[in-house]
């Protein structure tokens, strides 16, 4: 489609709304993500205090140090992912093809990331049933009854939601820039001619190489100016003069008399009688 006005000029593309969906679902991943961030930074004390409690004098002492460094390093690839999203759905609405591939990328690692965190979830669900033998420590059952006291209530219902959102949205944001609307957005513009971008010729352009320039003829009062000549001359020949206009007195379209003072290429008139003539001696007979 080219601008009315300007002829061949492509105009400006419009964004699909499958497009715009998907920076929506992106910018929600990115929000969602750092609220389960906060979340995650606010319960590692009390985590950290349960995980203590519970292995005091097994051989797995100490593990709550592990524990709290794992929690750490979570949060903050969830806040450097949220805030990938972010600037990935920014650079998608403007139809950057290099921040599709890299939302492809990044939105697949961490949609597999949060994937997994489902799926232990509901494994380590599965294995609080199981006891443990030995000095080795408490079991799951023990574990997840003891931090299920010790965190708010809403905790875990709220951290599942959160994870299921974010996976939603970021399966929905991937699959809807590999349709074939986003394709079209987002292939690269083909190069058009704008009149805006090229100037006009000058007036005056420079002379080809080997072409003599010749000086502008001068114009003297009362000489008639003649048509153009093949080879660029505005004079007539040296060999053909010039004709003369009408004397004074006379219609344009009568015949000159030879005999005109007017005009400078005829005959002298002879002189009147009793004068003596150009060469001739007073003695000469008439």
């Amino acid at each position: 489609m080219s601008d009315p006005m300007y002829p061949g000029v492509s105009a400006p593309r419009s964004r699909p709304s499958v497009v715009t969906i998907s920076s929506y679902l992106l910018y929600l991943s990115s929000a969602v993500s750092v609220i389960g961030a906060v979340l995650s930074l606010t319960t590692i004390g009390t985590t950290r205090d349960v995980y203590a409690e519970m292995y005091e004098g097994t051989a797995n002492a100490g593990l709550e140090s592990v524990i709290t460094g794992v929690a750490v390093v979570t949060t903050v690839i969830s806040i450097a992912f949220a805030a990938a999203l972010a600037v990935l759905a920014i650079f998608d609405g403007r139809g950057k093809q290099g921040a599709r591939i890299t939302t492809w990328v990044v939105g697949g690692i961490y949609l597999c990331c949060n994937g997994v965190g489902l799926l232990g979830n509901a494994v380590s669900g599965g294995l609080a049933g199981m006891e443990t033998n030995g000095n080795a420590g408490p079991s799951p059952k023990e574990l997840e009854t003891r931090l299920s006291e010790a965190l708010p209530s809403w905790y875990k219902p709220t951290e599942t939601l959160l994870t299921v959102v974010i996976v939603l949205a970021l399966l929905g944001a991937v699959i809807l820039l590999a349709l074939p609307a986003s394709n079209a957005y987002f292939r690269k513009a083909a190069a058009t001619w704008n009149p805006l971008d090229h100037p006009g010729y000058p007036a005056h352009q420079p002379p080809y190489p080997g072409q003599p320039q010749y000086p502008g003829q001068p114009q003297y009062p009362g000489q008639p100016s003649y048509p153009a000549y093949p080879g660029g001359e505005t004079t007539p020949p040296a060999s053909v003069p010039p004709a003369p206009g009408p004397a004074a007195g006379e219609s344009p379209g009568a015949t000159p008399d030879p005999a005109s003072p007017s005009d400078p290429w005829s005959a002298p008139p002879p002189p009147p009688p009793g004068e003596d003539r150009p060469g001739r001696s007073p003695t000469d007979p008439a």
